[in-house]
């Protein structure tokens, strides 16, 4: 029989006395009652299946980021910051389809072909390892630089982990109409374009509009973008998956949330938003 870790020898023999029916001295009444039954009681209100699960999966999320961080470090000799972002983060890693890494490097990596190249090299490694992801690759002085105008960083490193390094980000955001006509823009699609584009679209103007009312969260965006367009309709469009039917709805959508936040913007394009 193991050693209990919870109850001392004595509490144990109280314990076994009352299974057994046997008669308790006041000692071993005072034991049950100042020590064994609120120890008990703790036990009873824990989920031991919920904190078991959580520890697993703490374990895995440890195994993920270890590896993330070995193949990134063994690709990349200048790295200032590994970040990862995105769903994974939002859910702790329990609703994600792939993970999203920001690589931020202590100088910048040229010629251009060739950060693409190590963008590639990562992830055909990560896929190795069964780990999915969507790099992007920046360095130190871009990051600083962009980070303040720029509505996609903003928004996706509100929710963030640091994995390895130091990412110093300015907390003061200094975006301008202009910042937002021009994250519009991307919204503005081609001829025939697919579900996924058309999700990225609607989920691109949610978040303007969001960031006109001075909003930056996440979670507002998820929820926004389910009651503007449907959470069913919007996985059928992630995955290519929507019929004509939905297709229209969603591209009239599009149009009309469209032609609203431009009007919301406005034409005083150099007109500051404080956040």
């Amino acid at each position: 029989m193991n050693q209990s870790t919870i109850f001392t020898n004595k509490e144990l023999e109280v314990i076994g006395k009352k299974m057994k029916n046997k008669k308790l001295t006041q000692v071993d009444s005072n034991y049950l009652t100042k020590f064994i039954r609120p120890k008990l009681k703790e036990i009873n209100s824990i989920d031991s299946k919920f904190l078991l699960d959580k520890m697993e999966y703490n374990q895995k999320i440890k195994s993920i980021e270890g590896k993330l961080r070995k193949i990134i470090l063994k690709s990349i000799k200048d790295v200032q910051a590994i970040v990862i972002y995105g769903s994974a983060i939002q859910t702790n890693y329990k609703e994600y389809n792939d993970i999203d890494i920001l690589i931020v490097t202590k100088h910048k990596i040229s010629p251009i072909s060739e950060k693409y190249k190590k963008i590639i090299e990562i992830k055909e490694i990560l896929n190795k390892h069964n780990i999915k992801a969507d790099i992007e690759l920046y360095d130190k002085k871009a990051i600083e630089k962009n980070y303040p105008h720029s509505p996609s960083l903003i928004y996706q490193l509100k929710d963030k982990k640091v994995i390895y390094g130091r990412l110093n980000l300015k907390n003061k955001i200094e975006l301008y109409n202009i910042d937002l006509k021009m994250k519009l823009d991307w919204s503005d699609l081609e001829d025939n374009p697919k579900g996924i584009e058309i999700y990225k679209a609607l989920r691109n103007i949610i978040l303007v509009k969001l960031l006109l009312k001075k909003i930056i969260d996440n979670r507002k965006l998820r929820e926004s973008l389910n009651e503007e367009i449907g959470k069913n309709l919007l996985e059928r469009l992630k995955n290519n998956q929507e019929s004509n039917i939905d297709r229209k709805i969603a591209l009239s959508c599009l149009k009309t949330l469209l032609e609203q936040t431009e009007k919301e913007i406005g034409d005083e394009l150099w007109e500051k938003i404080e956040l």
